[in-house]
């Protein structure tokens, strides 16, 4: 990373996505070996979770995805961390934008989860994310996103949808909607 710093910005590669298009293809040889960021990985995760959490949501997966493996870095693992800075240099132009148009009466909250499906190759665990924002006819203010990583291997796609649901609304939706009663009487 220390190198990649050193360079131009032009010399990275622009990309759509922070995933690598050849995720399907798992390498053994790829986590044997540790990877040359390993040491620096923890610093530079940090950093790009910092941005993440506060008005970048898009990069959450893959950075929570490589935080879960600075103990066991790999190869593949600086690969990956290439490709999100890739990807970060490609989308500085993406923001995060909410407004809000309509009288407190007329707004409520929206909460929305998602999960994958044994998203993980190495521990077939599923991912959970979930967003909150409050919406009315003229507002759309985002307040809240998060992936987390599902604590159990899931056994089909509609148990980790419900995973994700039941995490959504525990830590998310049913908290928001105590705080919004404490501001809105």
């Amino acid at each position: 990373y220390l190198e990649l710093a050193k360079k131009p910005a032009s010399s990275l590669q622009k990309v759509d996505t922070p995933f690598l298009p050849d995720e399907h293809k798992e390498d053994v040889e790829d986590y044997k070996e540790g990877g040359e960021l390993a040491a620096d990985a923890s610093k530079i995760l940090m950093k790009i979770l910092y941005g993440a959490r506060l008005c970048r949501f898009d990069l959450l997966k893959a950075t929570n995805y490589l935080s879960s493996r600075v103990t066991k870095w790999s190869k593949r693992c600086d690969r990956r961390l290439h490709r999100l800075i890739c990807y970060i240099n490609s989308s500085l132009d993406h923001q995060l934008v909410g407004w809000i148009g309509d009288k407190p009466d007329k707004l409520h909250i929206g909460c929305w989860s998602d999960a994958d499906f044994a998203g993980c190759k190495v521990t077939m665990r599923s991912t959970s994310g979930s967003f909150l924002a409050i919406i009315g006819e003229n507002t759309f203010f985002p307040i809240t996103g998060n992936s987390r990583k599902q604590t159990a291997v899931s056994h089909s796609t509609p148990e980790a949808e419900l995973v994700a649901a039941d995490a959504s609304l525990k830590n998310e939706a049913l908290p928001a909607l105590d705080l919004w009663d404490i501001l809105f009487k």
